[in-house]
């Protein structure tokens, strides 16, 4: 978008006035700085909306940098490109492992670092499903339009190298397959809200994992009797599996968090406890002004909208979290007859999730997690009562329900 300010950072001045001029022509702003020393408080306060920072400057280094911004009492969210002469794997895993969102080789052309940023500021999100299903496959003919594997949702933001997935049900073995031809080497984060087997099954299946050359870093909740490997590992114990994690030829990354903000790939993203036996998470990605959010396996109290009192109180930190969200892709496993008899098994009934969303002015609803035992034809009838709810909610709700290999872009 023209008029968008980038911070450029580096001690060549002849760069600079290249990058400047060739960003300048595409309608972007540029403030310069030939050394690291004003970085913090220029930023702090003229609040770029991208930084270029080259890794080597005379008494310090960009990552050095690219590390403080991110981590700093008031942390930079936006992109940060770095650039180096240096064109060596270990310092393109660096920058990323520091907050960094691209790595750009010099010598290059002006072109090529404005096409970066152009990238960049355009701030789209790809979100498209691989798995739908909750609780376990299901391969029948009544429930191939909608899809039978377990959840798997992959996200691409625009300009950022690394790949982002939430869970890793059965739909992880087919979003393997559609990468596995990539000639470089792929880099992503895969992100669990749980360890319950539906949504790690298909990490055994996933054949970028035994590729030498790709880098993952699995994320999910600490749990307190055994940390990631251990859990994720269990499932492939020869007894279960003949392969072991251990034949994996992809660098395996782990990062144990809990509820707050965490940055993977240098992009956003905020965490919240779900209503679910065990320890689960909600993922809220924030990234250009635009909030998608994954609430899978998230139990509402019935009714909660018309109870009152402590319903209504148990989801008021639900109403924040989701509120005014581009995206929010919600568990919906049951109807309000179904929930009656599996309370606290730790799934929603759709009505009491349309409500939520209504009431918390999300834009876009996808209910997800389809029950086994819920067909296509039985879905459909579902759609139809969801959008009415949706339109008698007097908001700008709009409604859907999730299905194997649809794509939103935001």
């Amino acid at each position: 978008m023209a008029g968008e300010t980038v911070l450029l950072v580096d001690d060549d001045r002849l760069i600079l006035q290249v990058s400047q001029d060739a960003l300048a022509r595409a309608g972007y702003k540029t403030i310069c700085l030939e050394n690291g020393d004003q970085l913090a408080s220029t930023v702090a306060a003229l609040l770029p909306d991208l930084i270029v920072l080259d890794i080597m400057m005379p008494g310090t280094d960009g990552l050095s940098l690219c590390r403080k911004l991110r981590t700093g009492a008031e942390p930079y969210r936006g992109p940060i490109i770095v650039a180096s002469a240096k064109h060596y794997r270990a310092d393109k895993l660096l920058a990323s492992e520091v907050g960094a969102n691209a790595f750009l080789e010099k010598p290059f052309e002006p072109e090529r670092l404005v096409n970066m940023v152009r990238e960049f500021l355009t701030r789209k999100i790809s979100v498209r499903f691989w798995g739908v299903r909750g609780s376990i496959p299901t391969a029948s003919r009544e429930t191939v339009g909608y899809g039978g594997n377990t959840p798997c949702v992959e996200l691409q933001v625009a300009g950022v190298e690394s790949i982002f997935i939430w869970d890793g049900g059965t739909g992880l073995r087919e979003l393997g397959r559609s990468i596995r031809g990539r000639k470089e080497g792929v880099r992503g984060y895969l992100c669990f809200s749980h360890f319950h087997w539906d949504h790690i099954q298909g990490l055994p299946f996933f054949e970028p994992a035994y590729v030498a050359g790709n880098e993952f870093t699995l994320v999910g909740p600490a749990q307190p009797t055994a940390d990631l490997l251990q859990v994720l590992s269990g499932q492939m114990a020869s007894v279960y599996f003949p392969v072991g994690v251990e034949q994996f030829g992809a660098r395996l990354m782990f990062d144990e968090i809990g509820e707050g903000t965490t940055m993977l790939g240098g992009v956003q993203f905020d965490t919240l406890s779900s209503f679910h036996p065990g320890r689960a998470l909600i993922y809220r990605l924030v990234h250009g002004g635009k909030r998608v959010i994954y609430a899978t396996d998230n139990e509402l109290p019935p009714h909660w909208m018309n109870a009152g009192g402590t319903a209504v109180h148990e989801v008021e930190r639900f109403l924040r979290f989701f509120a005014e969200a581009d995206l929010l892709i919600h568990d919906a496993q049951y109807t309000p007859e179904e929930l009656e008899r599996r309370r606290g098994w730790g799934h929603s009934a759709w009505t009491d999730v349309v409500d939520l969303a209504a009431a918390a002015k999300v834009k876009r609803l996808v209910l997800f997690h389809h029950d086994p035992d819920h067909s296509d034809a039985f879905l459909d009838s579902l759609l139809v009562l969801a959008e009415k709810r949706a339109a008698s909610s007097g908001t700008a709700l709009t409604c859907d329900l999730a299905r194997e290999g649809d794509l939103i872009v935001l």
